[in-house]
């Protein structure tokens, strides 16, 4: 029985050793003792029982993150002063995590930060750094502090463009590394927090598509029509048409066209549609794309370059079918000559408008190299006048 008694009360004088050392940390906190805080935490994570207490890990935090921002002011009043904790910023929010992982309920404690926005202050911090560190090629020091900006920041919902914007440094980051791997990691990582950001999209869809994915590429679309907010999403249902051209669905191509006709304001989304519908013959369709593009931006390269290249194109399939003609075996000579013929002359009204076009688009950008090659092989063709800076280069 005295043994019982004395086991009972050993027990009783830990727990409350415990609370007196938790206790201390917030004392030395509301007092601005740092260093005090940062020693006591430390002795109280010495012992076992409190690696499972999600209010010690806020307290663990709450004195890191307090660590950092003193550091930082003793930095700019003194460029040359070295921390004696480098990693004062990660261990603040790699406890914030653990006490929210812990107990998704825990109560803000008076005179502290709460651990979902001591999450998301080390994050935004993270998120400077590792920006700072990508303007600069710094690429190890970036990816270490935009990987774990992204994972803080996501603990608030009004953080995802942030947290958008660190998986899209990330990706930029692995396509200069050529590491295709890292690449898709952080573009899957931005869609499964249901980014909103239409260029994580596309750049995912790309990606996908090279590999000839198209399961995936499909799911990136089912995402991105769901996420992306309304005026940004022109972009989505181009690269939709241009799925649904490779899936060869003609059902859900017209609901597609349909969304897109939306979008005539947007001058890019209608070339990149033109030139999708273009590619895969679709010649009337694309010029009734562009002519609706025509009417309220008359003077754009975009749009004028792309009708040119609708034209070359379809003159190229007509000088197709003239060489084919001669191959149709069940005609007679004269009638596939007859035939022929009738392509060619086709071919080079159809080439006069491609010349036209590309003349005028090349009056609002004489830079563009296709346009270019385009004004050249077709005034070449056609015996036209070819702009002098042309025939020089």
């Amino acid at each position: 029985m005295k043994k019982l008694f004395l086991a009972a009360l050993v027990s009783i004088l830990a727990i409350s050793l415990n609370a007196q050392n938790v206790n201390d940390v917030w004392l030395l906190l509301q007092n601005n003792n740092v260093a005090g805080a940062q020693k006591k935490i430390e002795e109280c994570m010495a012992i076992s029982s409190y690696q499972n207490d999600a209010t010690a890990w806020l307290y663990r935090g709450n004195v890191y993150l307090r660590i950092y921002d003193r550091d930082n002011e003793r930095v700019k009043k003194n460029p040359e002063y070295v921390t004696r904790f480098p990693e004062a910023l990660f261990t603040a929010y790699e406890s914030f995590y653990k006490a929210l992982e812990l107990n998704p309920k825990i109560e803000t404690v008076s005179g502290l930060i709460d651990p979902k926005n001591g999450q998301v202050t080390c994050g935004s911090e993270m998120y400077t750094i590792g920006t700072a560190a990508f303007e600069k090629k710094d690429y190890p020091k970036a990816k270490k502090y935009l990987d774990a900006a992204a994972k803080a920041l996501s603990a608030d919902e009004s953080m995802k463009t942030y947290t958008s914007y660190a998986y899209y440094f990330l990706y930029r980051i692995g396509y200069d590394e050529k590491d295709a791997e890292a690449q898709k990691a952080a573009l899957d990582d931005a869609i499964a927090i249901n980014t909103n950001y239409d260029v994580i999209y596309r750049l995912a869809y790309d990606l996908y598509n090279r590999s000839k994915d198209t399961v995936r590429c499909g799911e990136i679309l089912k995402a991105a029509k769901k996420y992306v907010e309304k005026e940004k999403r022109g972009n989505i249902y181009a690269l939709e048409l241009s799925y649904l051209i490779a899936t060869n669905d003609s059902v859900q191509l017209e609901k597609c066209l349909k969304n897109v006709r939306k979008y005539t304001d947007d001058t890019l989304v209608m070339a990149d549609c033109a030139n999708y519908l273009v590619d895969a013959k679709g010649f009337e369709t694309a010029a009734e794309l562009l002519d609706s593009a025509l009417v309220k931006n008359p003077n754009s390269f975009a749009i004028n370059s792309m009708v040119a290249y609708n034209y070359f194109m379809q003159a190229a399939e007509l000088g197709n079918l003239s060489n084919a003609a001669m191959s149709q075996k069940e005609l007679s000579f004269n009638d596939r000559l007859a035939l022929s013929d009738k392509y060619k002359a086709e071919q080079e009204v159809v080439m006069g408008k491609a010349y036209d076009w590309a003349l005028k688009s090349y009056n609002i950008n004489k830079n563009d190299r296709t346009n270019n090659n385009i004004l050249m092989q077709t005034g070449t063709q056609l015996k036209k006048e070819i702009p002098a800076e042309l025939q020089n280069n």
